[in-house]
């Protein structure tokens, strides 16, 4: 089954508003087995969704659209489909009911551009939306302009949080049906850090050399992270060979493989300190929280994190986090020495079982020539084992900060797999 994603908005194309819509899509679809051949943003001109549509039924089986569907005069997704495949609108007594309590259970004023909203295309099916008012409706098409046949197309509201519901709880369920007799496409996310792509493709192309023509492999490189993606299209279910491939190339890789599809590197660090029922805190300079945001996004951190000390100045590291006035004043901050100080100090303050402790020059100035910008030091480990590295980066203050991040949590990861660490 192959897909378009669409997305309408003018603030798409001004820079306005970053259409993370259409990323979220196409992570779904390619899980979900569905081909995504285009993202486009478009908008919001009735000609242009129509046009758009019409292009894009010539090739996919779905198009899925977002945006454009709200009680607002410039909200015109809603007709312009709907006169493309043909159909009249018609009210919705149902919607109206269900828009009309939620207004008064919030003491919102229904308001007659909020009636108008509650007519819906009658050849469509209406996908119930429990984070808005806008429900997501669902054409069943043909290719050609009104014709009843196979092709879909999905409209839904451009608010993420809408647009998520909608399709993981109303459009889902539906999916098994609408793909019935389509090819099967199955993916496999081999996730890792710490090395690059060419050095991951040279490990395991012979390993690459023996799939079979249906199964393909793309490196998804970010900082710090290469995505190892298989996949596979074919009419019967392959899902084992993939699998099969995907465990020899983990096996090859060894500790640079940190998860599969949807795990997080932050997720997969949580997972080995409660596993081993182990405590972290963190102190950060450069990186001024940074670190701690994103230990804290996973949900249940609280269960092994217990917190951080942005010691940003050298009083905070001083009177925070212990460190000696001479060890400042003969290495400063961005030191080896400083930053192992640190680590003792956040330990004993803390009273956690392991730590990390950064201090750098992130950028873009704040360098000397033997401190450039993009130094930066790190000190992780126990009170019984403390293990050092020296990081030297770019310019780029926010590629700096994130790329530590990631080297920082990988560091803690690694310290515990391969030492085994008992406290």
């Amino acid at each position: 089954m192959k897909g378009t994603i669409v997305a309408i908005g003018d603030e798409l194309l001004i820079g306005q508003t970053v259409d993370t819509n259409s990323a979220w899509l196409g992570n779904q679809m390619t899980l979900q087995g569905i081909e995504v051949l285009r993202g486009i943003s478009i908008q919001d001109k009735y000609a242009d969704i129509q046009s758009t549509i019409s292009e894009a039924l010539e090739s996919s089986d779905i198009v899925i659209v977002t945006g454009g569907l709200g009680p607002t005069k410039d909200d015109i997704t809603k007709k312009a489909i709907a006169d493309y495949v043909g159909c009249e609108l018609a009210f919705d007594q149902e919607l109206c009911d269900r828009i009309e309590k939620l207004f008064a259970d919030r003491n919102i004023t229904f308001l007659p551009a909020h009636r108008e909203q509650c007519y819906m295309p009658v050849a469509s099916m209406t996908l119930y939306n429990r984070m808005g008012t806008a429900p997501g409706m669902l054409f069943p098409i043909g290719g050609k302009h009104g014709e009843v046949g196979t092709k879909y197309i999905l409209s839904m509201p451009g608010v993420p949080y809408e647009m998520k519901w909608i399709y993981e709880n109303s459009f889902l369920p539906l999916l098994p049906e609408i793909k019935k007799d389509a090819s099967i496409i199955y993916n496999k996310t081999i996730k890792t850090v710490g090395t690059g792509e060419t050095a991951i493709a040279d490990k395991i192309q012979y390993i690459i050399d023996e799939f079979p023509p249906e199964i393909s492999i793309a490196y998804l490189p970010s900082l710090g992270h290469v995505k190892v993606r298989l996949t596979a299209k074919s009419f019967v279910d392959m899902s084992d060979k993939v699998n099969g491939y995907s465990q020899q190339i983990s096996d090859v890789l060894g500790n640079l493989v940190y998860g599969y599809d949807d795990m997080t590197l932050t997720q997969s660090l949580q997972d080995l300190f409660i596993e081993k029922g182990l405590t972290l805190s963190t102190a950060e300079s450069c990186t001024g929280g940074y670190l701690a945001h994103l230990l804290t996004l996973v949900a249940g951190s609280s269960q092994y994190y217990m917190g951080s000390i942005i010691a940003y100045d050298y009083q905070p590291k001083k009177e925070l986090l212990q460190v000696k006035a001479s060890t400042l004043e003969s290495t400063g901050a961005v030191s080896e020495e400083t930053v192992t100080e640190m680590l003792t100090g956040l330990l004993i303050n803390m009273r956690t079982d392991m730590g990390i402790a950064i201090s750098g020059i992130a950028g873009p100035g704040g360098g000397t020539p033997d401190k450039p910008v993009g130094t930066i030091w790190m000190a992780w480990g126990n009170k019984d084992d403390i293990r050092t590295r020296k990081l030297k980066l770019g310019k780029n203050r926010e590629n700096n900060i994130k790329y530590t991040a990631v080297t920082a949590i990988n560091a803690l990861r690694k310290f515990i797999i391969r030492a085994d660490v008992e406290v």
